[in-house]
């Protein structure tokens, strides 16, 4: 498991597949099991290998992103349910932090998969602006971080979460994007 920086907040990554890294990202982030977490990912081309990507959400995926943006799209049947919302989707990131764009290139290129990309707190406690800060707020269960990737600080604000399901965009989270510049683009 890593901690490694956005261009949002921190993010905790584990290979979206890897069962045993999941459960531990679960733990430490004292969340439930069915609630599902974004992948972190290098292009629209990755994005297209594991979701549905509709004429809309193409035009989403290139106007912000790379960016602050999380885009919840339907999951191809191949994708094995347990790694999928319950609703069926995936949502992604591309980061636009160049720190983030090594770890994923690299990660993929070794592992051949995403990694999750999901805010570095504890669930239901304020993501915070630094790994320092971050560590701290996980306590005595810090260890089961096993590489942090220091970025400095970031601005706390996460990322707009937009779904898009058959041409029709949602606005999950207002977040560094605004709903009307989603809406609006």
């Amino acid at each position: 498991m890593i901690l490694y920086p956005t261009e949002t907040v921190y993010a905790l990554g584990v290979g979206v597949f890897d069962n045993v890294e999941i459960t531990k990202l679960f733990a430490l982030k004292n969340r439930s099991a069915d609630k599902s977490v974004s992948w972190l990912v290098r292009s629209l081309a990755d994005i297209t290998e594991y979701a549905e990507l509709s004429h809309i959400a193409e035009k989403i995926a290139e106007r912000f992103l790379p960016g602050p943006l999380t885009l919840v799209l339907p999951a191809k049947a191949t994708v094995p349910k347990m790694y999928i919302g319950e609703d069926q989707t995936i949502g992604f990131r591309i980061s636009s932090d160049r720190y983030a764009h090594e770890i994923i290139s690299d990660f993929m290129k070794e592992y051949g998969m995403p990694l999750t990309c999901t805010s570095a707190n504890v669930s239901g406690l304020p993501t915070l602006s630094t790994s320092a800060e971050i560590l701290n707020q996980f306590g005595s269960k810090q260890s089961l971080i096993d590489t942090v990737y220091d970025g400095g600080v970031r601005i706390g604000v996460p990322s707009t979460i937009v779904q898009v399901m058959d041409n029709h965009i949602t606005v999950l989270r207002e977040g560094s994007i605004s709903k009307s510049t989603i809406l609006n683009f």
